[in-house]
């Protein structure tokens, strides 16, 4: 959000989370591409918007220019929360999946799935309270940490809001709540063997074929 209260704009290295973003809004501006200056760098790409319909809105829910560090407390209507929710786990987040085979030697049947849902910001009041939000709408706590690491732009700790397998289940199945909702494909891939719906679906497919 830049400072003269009109435009917008959105900065990423997956250009497929433009589409999403300019599907939502109806817009249709132009995807510019920024070259990395240093090797082995993604390329990023941004889009800009100016409406100041828009950004008013923004700043009213708490959003503001230079967010990253501040940013606090959002106010998000409690029935579009889990919309909020998956934008902010396709830009600031992750889905880890795997199979933990580190006990296999000593037997070949100690195999474990792994899931872990991430939400990452660098303001640790934001973190905090998007915890304290997700416990009150799904009665589940996650588990906040911050990473070692520190943000090599301006050298602050990065703070982490994880979810393990059950509860991960839970926030992917709560944010993916039906098919073919805006998201970021990629992510939404590793959720849906997990979503209760897919699942279902696959089971149906199944059975009409057994018959």
């Amino acid at each position: 959000m830049s400072k003269d209260k009109r435009h917008i704009t959105l900065t990423s290295t997956d250009r497929r989370l433009f589409r999403t973003f300019k599907h939502c809004l109806g817009k249709n501006n132009k995807i510019s591409e920024n070259t990395p200056k240093k090797r082995f760098r993604k390329k990023a790409f941004k889009v800009q918007l100016g409406d100041v319909v828009l950004y008013d809105f923004l700043i009213k829910i708490g959003l503001f220019p230079n967010k990253s560090l501040t940013i606090s407390e959002l106010k998000i209507p409690q029935k579009y929360f889990m919309d909020f929710l998956r934008g902010h786990l396709d830009g600031d987040g992750n889905i880890i999946f795997y199979k933990d085979r580190y006990n296999t030697h000593l037997n070949p049947k100690y195999t474990y799935n792994r899931l872990f849902v991430y939400f990452t910001s660098a303001s640790e009041k934001h973190i905090k309270w998007l915890q304290k939000t997700i416990i009150k709408l799904k009665k589940i706590h996650g588990n906040i940490d911050c990473l070692k690491y520190k943000n090599k732009k301006t050298n602050n700790p990065i703070y982490r809001l994880k979810f393990s397998t059950k509860e991960a289940k839970i926030v992917l199945n709560w944010i993916y709540y039906k098919p073919n909702l805006p998201c970021l494909l990629r992510k939404y891939l590793i959720a849906k063997p997990f979503l209760l719906y897919s699942i279902h679906n696959k089971e149906m497919s199944n059975l009409r074929h057994n018959n």
